[in-house]
């Protein structure tokens, strides 16, 4: 499918021709590895170029991978969006996020489909500083959103905001859901899908614990109560995930957490998932419960926190824990460290914090 525009960015409208040349001309001037240059030159890769299109996974549960994008797929996929979430030609979106990854190329994507107005910003911690006017739609991490609310920053000027790429932690959910000016969405995304292909509402009088897909998207489980995904024209054939879910219907889901993250002990099985977001009531921040091996128990549970190693809290936290948790969900040890391992997304590392406990 070629896209003939016009396209719209930063409220200037431009003719294919005229893009492709203003692209040009900004690829002259910006420094390799900065943000507008990786903007301009996808620009002309997805635009003028017919090769295919490389991009890093996550690396979520392991190490990150190349991936073959298809532009085809990309295209299929910013029209669900686009239909999914309303979008109409010339709404406003903007791009707060790095083109290193699919969900910054997704929302350039979207923009050329559908003829959106891509409202450009540098990917800082807080987007929003420097925009100017009411934006229809956005796409942030966590991160960008705490820092946004806690900094008092204009995201009530969002008509509706998709946060994806980490977790959504309590504290931040409690500030979320005093906003009632914007439609606020977690997304379910993967690589395969090249985007979200589920969302629920997490704020308003409609917020759900339930995801629920969208048009045209299939779903099922497979035999370990794993979430199966089938998205024609997007992903080659069924995607068999890691993800444990309980289907409600066809199209909505409760997640409950990875099933290679699972931890047994003590002939118990226990998803951490599930047990961070209990702990997160009372303890806010970064946080993992990681399994490590235990002679008796099998795996024992020890719940990580990142934070002033010399704060000395330990001993508090595991105290109100008793009070709330079951008695196998109870930490055998509590570890404070200055900084969780990441991985390439900057996402919390479980496998390396385990190695680290393990030392």
């Amino acid at each position: 499918m070629e896209m003939q525009g016009p396209f719209i960015i930063n409220d200037e409208e431009f003719s294919k021709e005229e893009f492709l040349s203003l692209s040009t001309k900004k690829l002259a001037l910006l420094s390799e590895g900065s943000w507008e240059h990786d903007l301009y030159s996808f620009i002309i890769d997805f635009l003028d170029n017919t090769g295919p299109i490389l991009q890093r996974t996550s690396g979520t549960t392991g190490d990150p991978k190349e991936l073959t994008l298809n532009r085809e797929a990309m295209i299929t996929s910013a029209n669900m969006t686009i239909k999914h979430f309303d979008l109409a030609i010339g709404s406003r979106v903007l791009l707060c996020l790095p083109l290193q990854y699919i969900a910054g190329k997704m929302m350039v994507v979207r923009a050329l489909v559908g003829r959106l107005n891509l409202i450009t910003t540098e990917p800082t911690s807080r987007p929003m500083t420097n925009v100017v006017g009411n934006i229809d739609f956005a796409a942030m991490v966590p991160m960008q959103v705490y820092e946004s609310i806690r900094n008092n920053d204009p995201v009530e000027e969002i008509g509706k905001l998709l946060i994806g790429g980490g977790v959504i932690d309590q504290s931040l959910l409690q500030r979320i859901q005093k906003l009632d000016k914007v439609e606020i969405f977690e997304s379910f995304a993967m690589s395969e899908t090249y985007t979200h292909f589920a969302s629920r509402r997490i704020n308003g009088e409609h917020r759900t614990d339930l995801f629920e897909s969208m048009n045209g998207v299939f779903l099922g489980q497979d035999e370990r109560g794993c979430l199966v995904v089938d998205l024609p024209g997007v992903t080659d054939g069924r995607v068999i995930t890691n993800d444990m879910v309980s289907m409600m219907n066809e199209r909505k889901f409760l997640w409950l957490g990875r099933i290679d993250h699972v931890i047994k002990s003590g002939g118990v099985k226990i998803i951490p998932e599930i047990l961070e977001a209990k702990i997160r009531e009372i303890i806010h921040g970064e946080l993992l419960i990681i399994g490590i091996p235990d002679e008796k128990l099998g795996q024992k549970l020890i719940l990580v926190i990142e934070g002033d190693k010399k704060s000395h809290l330990e001993e508090i936290y595991l105290s109100k824990l008793k009070t709330m948790l079951e008695k196998h969900e109870i930490p055998k040890r509590i570890v404070v460290i200055e900084s969780i391992p990441r991985n390439y997304s900057m996402k919390p590392d479980r496998i390396a914090t385990q190695k680290l406990l393990m030392k």
